[in-house]
């Protein structure tokens, strides 16, 4: 039984709904989350993750994050102050937050726009013409990332030009991994509901993707066109001091905020994990931006398209179990 100070299960199925168009590596979504009516627990689904791509399971922590941030601004925007506690018991460290709606309140005008910045944010595969307004919002986005403990790096010409190096080189060596192609595959092998993955339709033409540089080597798509010129989108690399799941989740949380700024702001974005996959990619993107633990790049940029379709989402009840159901059902039963 909730108690008055907590929301219904109804808000909380929304407001996890809402939530849940966060990004992920894929789309493949790898959160779970636990409600016992008044706090709601964050894991990693075991069985969203994508070994051959993600061999150490970085960015499964830091898909959660990302999505534990975008939950914490689907509760503000729905009127509701929440309390955050992460890696709550050192003993579970599968345990990665626990997220407590802890006082309804009318929503401020920056909680609404960014609410409504989840239901437009888009992962933007297309080349992007360069963003206006460039030095105000890259001190904004430093800002708030540092909130969660993460530096960000913003790009110069000569180092997106040894970026574009190491992305080829990453490729080169992915393109003779049979393990990583089939899972590559599989995930953008179509919709399907219990997959989600990347449609056919979110992901640019074999022309459009040679205009990326950086961009992960996906199969084909069929969205566009994108017209002439190669993409003009700034680059910034998300780095954390330590490598541990704690600081992947707070990346995760920046990455989030990032995300949803620019979009606030009217600009695209698209997340780049793949030259930071392999070790030795990795290690040279850290020499560039003299970080040690780069985990994430964000693409930032003017769209040259139109969104593409929305990417499906998983059905609400895989991923948030509500145990107080679980509760009712087994007093039920018959002793």
């Amino acid at each position: 039984m909730t108690s008055s100070s907590s929301p219904d299960i109804d808000t909380v199925r929304t407001v996890f709904g809402h939530a849940s168009r966060a990004p992920s590596l894929h789309n493949s979504q790898p959160w779970r989350w636990r409600w016992d009516g008044t706090t709601a627990a964050l894991s990693v689904d075991p069985e969203r993750l994508l070994p051959a791509t993600d061999m150490f399971n970085r960015e499964g922590v830091l898909g959660a994050g990302v999505m534990l941030n975008h939950a914490e601004v689907a509760w503000g925007a729905a009127g509701w102050q929440t309390r955050v506690t992460t890696f709550p018991d050192p003993a579970v460290r599968s345990h990665l937050a626990s997220l407590e709606p802890v006082c309804p309140h009318d929503p401020t005008e920056p909680e609404q726009l960014l609410g409504d910045a989840i239901e437009r944010r888009y992962s933007d595969r297309m080349p992007m013409s360069e963003p206006s307004g460039w030095q105000t919002t890259s001190q904004i986005l430093e800002f708030i990332a540092g909130r969660s403990g993460t530096t960000t790096t913003f790009l110069d010409p000569a180092a997106s030009a040894a970026l574009h190096q190491i992305s080829a080189m990453t490729a080169g060596f992915r393109r003779y991994d049979p393990k990583y192609q089939a899972e590559l595959s599989w995930w953008t092998a179509g919709p399907d509901a219990g997959r989600a993955g990347l449609p056919a339709a979110v992901l640019p033409t074999t022309l459009d993707r040679s205009r990326i540089p950086i961009g992960r080597e996906f199969p084909a798509g069929t969205a566009g066109p994108a017209g002439d010129g190669n993409d003009e989108a700034m680059v910034a690399v998300l780095s954390t001091t330590g490598d541990a799941a704690t600081d992947l989740l707070d990346c995760g949380r920046a990455l989030s905020a990032v995300l949803l700024e620019c979009t606030a702001q009217g600009l695209s974005t698209c997340a780049i994990s793949h030259v930071v996959e392999l070790p030795s990619a990795r290690a040279k993107v850290a020499e560039l931006v003299g970080q040690r633990y780069p985990q994430v790049l964000v693409r930032i940029g003017c769209a040259r398209t139109e969104p593409p379709p929305r990417t499906p989402r998983r059905p609400l009840d895989s991923f948030l179990e509500n145990s107080l159901a679980d509760d009712t059902s087994d007093a039920r039963r018959p002793g």
